[in-house]
């Protein structure tokens, strides 16, 4: 009764020395919760790239008023014959002074430093010299209509060359009698006939100023009643200064 009382003793002190040590051994389980990582998908928004409109540029156009002095004047000799021989009017040279009064409209072709427009002007011719004193020879002026053109060669510190050409139609108009008469002849009186008008040069441009010398050519013809008609061309070289109005 005693060795039955001692094993079942015996046996539930290694029961219990076994389970103290399996729950020993055995690890502890957290009571933390890990979270799972998240991944965040961000949005990629496309971002339309920004374009700055090119530059709007707008064609120089103005309109100039110019005056002008003229210099080496000339005249076409006309020559007319009566009974006894070919008698010149007047002679190559002009006498006195001649002058003009010009306004001009001019517009820029795209952004090409050419610039074209139209022309008006009012143009005192030098007085004509007679060849003798039989003749009475008096002057003619002309109002030209015209297309000018203007190319600036560059921008060299705020001076802009350039050259210049004016073509166009001049309206002549008498400022004195012209007339011969002889003994055994009469010529009759003198009409001056309108023709071209034409001119080419060189000028400067500084801020609204303007100033070019060129050289000028207005043809006409002296229109004798009796005898027929002569060239009497003008030529000329002209100074001129001119301001320019923006548009």
């Amino acid at each position: 009764m005693k060795r039955l009382a001692l094993m079942l003793s015996s046996i539930l002190v290694l029961s219990s020395l076994a389970s103290a040590k399996e729950i020993a051994a055995r690890p502890e389980i957290s009571k933390e919760v890990v979270a799972e990582p998240v991944v965040v998908q961000e949005e990629v928004v496309e971002v339309a790239p920004v374009v700055t409109p090119a530059p709007v540029i707008t064609p120089e156009s103005y309109i100039t008023l110019r005056v002008g002095a003229d210099f080496a004047t000339r005249y076409k000799k006309a020559t007319f014959a009566d009974a006894l021989e070919a008698r010149n009017v007047n002679d190559k040279s002009g006498d006195d002074w001649g002058g003009e009064v010009a306004l001009e409209y001019l517009r820029e072709i795209s952004d090409s430093n050419f610039l074209v427009g139209g022309g008006l002007a009012y143009q005192r011719h030098a007085d004509v010299k007679s060849a003798n004193n039989s003749w009475s020879v008096g002057r003619y002026d002309s109002i030209p209509v015209y297309v000018t053109g203007k190319y600036l060669i560059t921008n060299w510190d705020g001076f802009k060359p350039y050259v210049k050409a004016d073509l166009g139609y001049s309206f002549n108009t008498k400022s004195g009698d012209f007339n011969y008469k002889t003994n055994d002849q009469d010529f009759g009186s003198g009409k001056i006939k309108d023709g071209m008008y034409y001119g080419a040069g060189l000028g400067v441009e500084y801020n609204n100023w303007t100033a070019d010398v060129m050289y000028k050519v207005n043809t006409a013809k002296l229109d004798m009643s009796n005898s027929g008609s002569e060239k009497m061309d003008y030529s000329r070289v002209t100074l001129s200064l001119g301001y320019k109005f923006n548009l």
